[in-house]
């Protein structure tokens, strides 16, 4: 049966697409296999496939967003388990059923099974291990062989090689857990006669209580009161063991081994040495995944600061100082990236173009809203005579690829400096903040508050227009600013914000916006920003 690939999109919106062959390509294309109707996907996004052993995989196409499996950005193929969720875009993917790798064995759940196996004995995680002083030493020396394993791989082979070898096991695997409701996985399997993996039979009862129950047992036929040629012939076991592979309390995975052809059966002392050794496992296990996760965020953190020096460079490189005029602006994210944006560039006809926005939302996919609507700026405002008519194409550019509940609030404006007025479009964002000599600042008066952009896609939107005396001071923010806390959870608010941009309004814009942080920061007491701190001066002499 062919797996299906099950979408949830961000409005609650499902679709369910089969998936047929060994590969699938997954996009905004409409070529793509799996096309999703998400803006913030990339065209060819990430790459489904099957393995020969019939496990399926997700790779991540180098997207401009990136792919997350479980909550975690993925940077190399990652194998897929049923439950898992894949998050591309605003989407969010699962794909079921999943097929068992045929490397996988069989976990039968079979009442003849489970009494032809003869006799069963189990201990719990509260009963102490009992080991003699020289399987105590061969625990010493094993764990300094397996210090230093970070490949899961490669440190749980080296577990199982040492387990087939100290019990004469036939046939043995080890599988890890993630916890339930998932099943476990089956990572490698040993036939020491050569059977095909695909075919080992293995009591579920005794692999579920090691999960579920961290109890370490022994099924032995040779103590059992009944013919063992019967039908645990049929399903090839005499002895097993299986224990839990449990460190500081969680069961990480379970080691299983057993004889299919020799006779003997296992002592207690046994079984209390392979759980010894799960737990050493279990340990490895523990701290490859550490060193896993350590890589991952290290990869993650220099995707975002490559991400935030992009960013960084969308940005004006430098004020910008003409006569007797000058403009400079600083951004403080309030994560790694930021979905706040400024811009100032002059235009053939004298003008000055200056716009400042704030993405909803924050983080990536903010920052991923503000590029785009940077191009769109650089495009629209350098060749639009018309202001209104340049806010509007951006309203509509912004409603057109945006599906979901994201808009932008800002200002767009042009900036005269001969007639020393500033004419622009305000869409939902904080008015402008005017000082023309004296010692208060206050905010621009303007009519009805205009939608932001993203919402109407033929809202009407209306020019408002300041007048700078000489000398006069222009300031612009984004809400990160007055909504600022402190440790007590207190806002800046619009006041003491108005109060601190009027003590330093006469200042050049540079040393404006310096005095204007610090006094963000010394009331915050350098508490964590709950959004993204823009700042953008103007001073006209």
């Amino acid at each position: 049966m062919s797996p299906t690939v099950q979408i949830t999109y961000r409005d609650g919106k499902r679709q369910a697409i089969p998936i047929a062959g060994t590969e699938a390509i997954i996009g905004r294309d409409a070529s793509c296999d799996v096309t999703l109707d998400d803006s913030i996907t990339s065209r060819r996004h990430a790459r489904l496939y099957r393995d020969p052993a019939g496990a399926y995989w997700i790779q991540d196409l180098r997207s401009k967003n990136g792919t997350i499996v479980n909550k975690r950005v993925i940077t190399a193929p990652v194998r897929l388990h049923e439950g898992d969720q894949i998050e591309i875009g605003d989407c969010i993917l699962s794909l079921s059923p999943m097929s068992r790798a045929a490397a996988e064995p069989v976990l039968v759940n079979d009442p003849n099974l489970e009494a032809t196996v003869g006799a069963a004995s189990a201990w719990g995680a509260q009963q102490k291990l009992e080991l003699s002083q020289k399987r105590l030493q061969t625990l010493y020396d094993l764990n300094t062989r397996l210090t230093g394993r970070f490949d899961r791989n490669d440190l749980l082979g080296e577990v199982l090689d040492i387990c087939i070898e100290a019990f004469r096991f036939e046939r043995a695997g080890v599988a890890v857990w993630r916890g339930a409701p998932h099943p476990p996985e089956w990572i490698i399997l040993r036939d020491a006669r050569g059977g095909p993996p695909g075919e080992l039979r293995i009591s579920r009862s005794l692999v579920d209580d090691a999960l579920h129950n961290a109890r370490r047992g022994i099924r032995d036929a040779a103590d059992a009161a009944v013919d063992p040629t019967a039908s645990m012939v049929s399903y090839n076991i005499r002895s097993a063991m299986c224990v839990p592979m449990e460190y500081h309390q969680t069961v990480h995975g379970v080691l299983y081994g057993d004889r299919v052809t020799s006779t003997g059966g296992y002592t207690r002392e046994d079984i209390d040495y392979f759980a010894a050794l799960g737990r050493l496992g279990a340990m490895g296990l523990a701290n490859a995944q550490l060193v896993e996760e350590i890589k991952a965020r290290q990869q993650v953190e220099l995707q975002l600061q490559w991400a935030r020096q992009i960013q960084t460079n969308l940005f004006p490189a430098e004020p910008l100082a003409e006569g007797a005029l000058a403009v400079d602006a600083l951004n403080d994210p309030g994560q790694k990236v930021s979905g706040d944006y400024y811009d100032y560039f002059p235009r053939p006809d004298g003008l000055i173009a200056v716009v400042i926005a704030d993405v909803c939302g924050k983080g990536a996919p903010a920052a991923l809203l503000m590029a785009n609507f940077q191009a769109a700026v650089q495009v629209t405002l350098a060749q639009e005579a018309d202001l209104l008519r340049a806010a509007e194409l951006l309203n509509r550019l912004v409603c057109r690829n945006v599906k979901d509940s994201r808009f932008i609030t800002g200002i767009v404006g042009l900036l005269n400096p001969v007639q020393r007025t500033f004419t622009y479009v305000n869409a939902g964002h904080p008015p402008p903040v005017v000082w023309n000599g004296g010692g208060s600042a206050a905010p621009n008066p303007e009519a009805d508050s205009a939608l932001p952009f993203g919402i109407e896609p033929d809202f009407p939107y209306a020019l408002n227009v300041v007048r700078l005396g000489q000398p006069g001071s222009l300031f612009m923010y984004t809400d990160g600013a007055p909504d600022a806390e402190d440790p007590r959870g207190d806002k800046f608010g619009d006041a003491r914000l108005f109060e601190a941009i009027a003590a330093a309004a006469s200042l050049p814009p540079g040393e404006m916006l310096v005095r204007t942080r610090r006094a963000i920061s010394q009331f915050t007491r350098n508490h964590p920003l709950v959004d993204d701190i823009t700042l953008l001066a103007v001073r006209l002499d």
